[in-house]
């Protein structure tokens, strides 16, 4: 393979080969990877600020949103024919847009049926399969959207913001899938079959945990409810598996990242303070490890959070919400466990009770 070859895999497969290989093509892996991350952090940088110095600050988050979105679209489709797909990416956007102007206008019960709604539209349309990653894209880029709200003369570079994503995104979309799945449409994924399907239960408890958990943060009103959000979609995005071992990992690893940020914070002279972010998205992007994600993730959001609240604040905030978005998501899991269980019991002694009452009645 070649080093372009090299750098259009995950860092997990590459780390592998890396294991697997000696000599020559160890090196060749090795610059690869290292040479995948510095061009992705450096495309981040320049896309973000670019949607930043077009459209305003609040719209460089659009730009993020896009840019996670955009890396996604260039591998994994939506499972249906591309003019389809154009039309559900626009049906996306177009929620995310919406929804980031009327939601914070709106009373907070409305706010958490329409964040229900709208996330399951968006988890159908794009997650047909959700081990291909799709569901957190989208639902990071729903909550970071949608909790950068705007009004007034910011609605208007919000929208263009908004049209310059689904250009860019539709164009690689296009370009990368124009000949898969040419045969299947749109409502065909959309089309409930009922709650036996393993994946509409995993969309529909994804979009409740993350909708009830932002419920929280908004009705506690101490700033940043998007980080419970976010915590509380980083648990539930396996369709299996122990959620509450990986809601440990998570919380530690928020843990040991905000105290780390605290002490990068008062070790480093504070012009330096801007690099830490960099320097840690350099990391994040070395890593597979879900644990060391969690911790180098915290460095940029408190990059962010320390200019508003101050570092010690931003720091307690920061393991309080995922905390409590993390615990909230265990909850509501375990609550939609229980009702498919049961549903489930119900479904099989049913015939077994109408045998019985037939036994009887011909006694």
């Amino acid at each position: 393979m070649t080093t372009y070859q090299l750098m259009q895999l995950s860092p997990a497969t590459l780390r592998q080969k890396m294991r697997d290989s000696n000599g020559h093509e160890r090196r060749q892996t090795t610059w690869a990877l290292l040479l995948r991350d510095i061009c992705l952090l450096c495309f981040a940088i320049v896309y973000i600020a670019g949607f930043s110095y077009c459209f305003g600050q609040l719209n460089g988050y659009v730009g993020l949103a896009s840019f996670c979105m955009l890396l996604s679209i260039r591998f994994v489709n939506y499972g249906y024919r591309v003019t389809d797909s154009l039309g559900a990416l626009a049906i996306v956007l177009l929620l995310m847009g919406g929804l980031s102007v009327w939601l914070p206008l709106l009373p907070i019960m409305w706010r958490l049926v329409l964040n229900v709604l709208a996330l399951l539209i968006i988890l159908r349309l794009t997650t047909m399969n959700p081990l291909l990653g799709n569901g957190g894209v989208y639902a990071f880029s729903y909550i970071i959207v949608t909790s950068m709200s705007v009004h007034g003369a910011g609605v208007a570079p919000r929208g263009w913001a908004l049209l310059l994503s689904f250009v860019i995104c539709g164009v690689v979309l296009w370009r990368q899938h124009r000949n898969d799945n040419r045969q299947v449409r749109v409502w065909t994924v959309l089309r409930f079959t009922g709650w036996h399907d393993a994946v509409f239960r995993w969309q529909f408890r994804l979009a409740m945990g993350i909708s009830i958990a932002l419920f929280v943060g908004q009705w506690l009103h101490h700033g940043r409810a998007m980080w419970l959000g976010f915590a509380g979609m980083s648990a539930l995005l396996p369709q299996q598996g122990p959620l509450t071992q990986r809601a440990m990992k998570r919380l530690l690893g928020v843990v040991l990242g905000s105290v780390a940020f605290a002490g990068c914070v008062v070790l480093l002279p504070s012009q330096l303070i801007f690099i830490l972010a960099p320097v840690t998205g350099f990391l994040l992007g070395l890593t597979p490890s879900y644990f060391w994600a969690s911790v180098f993730n915290c460095f940029g959001a408190l990059t962010i959070a320390q200019g508003l609240f101050g570092t010690v604040p931003a720091t307690e905030l920061r393991i309080f919400n995922n905390a409590v978005g993390l615990i909230t998501a265990l909850l509501i899991a375990g609550l939609l466990e229980l009702v498919w269980q049961k549903r489930q019991h119900k479904q099989a002694t049913s015939p077994m009770c109408e045998a019985d009452d037939g036994g009887d009645q011909l006694g």
